[in-house]
């Protein structure tokens, strides 16, 4: 009987052991598994969605659109990201934010990648990786048609009130190259549209699709085809979080592929009209 008690107890100790063992394994795993960050590439596809910051604001690269009674985010840049999730096998989600909290969406890894018409400029690539530029453009100014003979070159700007959104180049442009304007910085380009529409500023300094889409849609409105801004940093690329280096290069090879194939023209094109 002594014998059967020893043999018993030997038999528990090592299932026991086989236990703690197999869990071990399974901790180890699992803490092998929390080392891959959600919003790196094998994140992005382990967890089956890419999480796209945005500012839909910005027709026609972002912005709000009722089709069939239902408000949607579309532009450009909504097609693009859609791309890339086709081409990664993962779903969509989009969170639409104030333009000056998105970089910091990244570094936070709230969000997986930025396409909000963004300039990548050298105070941003401090924050955040940059892919190569997607569209090229420039900045235009954006004025009520009443003033039309009073801003008609760059040199009217000087002293002058001018509406721009926070956290883009349009005001560091704004504020450095302008002579003593006066520059009113708000969070979105419809609150900028309706102070201008309003005469509570002069004008507004915009990408130069975004300022031709509001004077399309706006009949009060007009772009002055005599001023173009450059900023130094022209085009927009993707932003994502600094360092995340081999999502970089996958979106590179997204964005060849599309412009390859005329994807990135029609997609423009197609927003343009949508805008209008």
């Amino acid at each position: 009987m002594k014998k059967m008690i020893s043999l018993l107890m030997i038999v528990v100790v090592l299932a026991s052991l086989l236990v703690a063992c197999g869990n071990g394994e399974k901790e180890g795993s699992q803490e092998n598994n929390s080392k891959v960050e959600s919003y790196t590439l094998e994140g992005i596809k382990n967890k089956g969605k890419i999480i796209l910051g945005t500012s839909a604001d910005y027709p026609p690269f972002e912005f709000h659109k009722v089709i069939d009674g239902k408000d949607e985010i579309v532009g450009f840049d909504i097609e693009i990201a859609k791309y890339i999730a086709d081409q990664l096998g993962v779903e969509l989600e989009i969170k639409d934010m104030d333009f000056d909290k998105l970089l910091g969406g990244l570094s936070t890894g709230m969000l997986d990648i930025v396409i909000a018409g963004m300039n990548p400029d050298p105070e941003r690539e401090k924050e955040a990786n940059f892919t190569d530029i997607y569209y090229e453009s420039a900045h235009s100014v954006l004025i009520h048609k009443e003033n039309a003979d009073k801003i008609v070159k760059v040199e009217d700007l000087n002293g002058k009130s001018i509406g721009v959104q926070i956290g883009t180049t349009q005001e560091e442009l704004a504020k450095t190259t302008i002579e003593n304007a006066d520059v009113l910085s708000l969070s979105s380009n419809p609150d900028i549209v309706m102070n201008l529409k309003t005469k509570k500023i002069d004008c507004a300094i915009m990408e130069e699709p975004v300022a031709k889409s509001f004077a399309a849609a706006n009949d009060d409105l007009m772009v002055v085809e005599g001023i173009s801004l450059s900023a130094g940093s022209e085009g927009v690329a993707i932003a994502v979080k600094k360092g995340n280096d081999q999502l970089t290069e996958k979106l590179n090879e997204i964005l060849a592929d599309a412009k390859a194939k005329g994807l990135l023209e029609k997609w423009f094109v197609e927003a343009s009209e949508l805008a209008e």
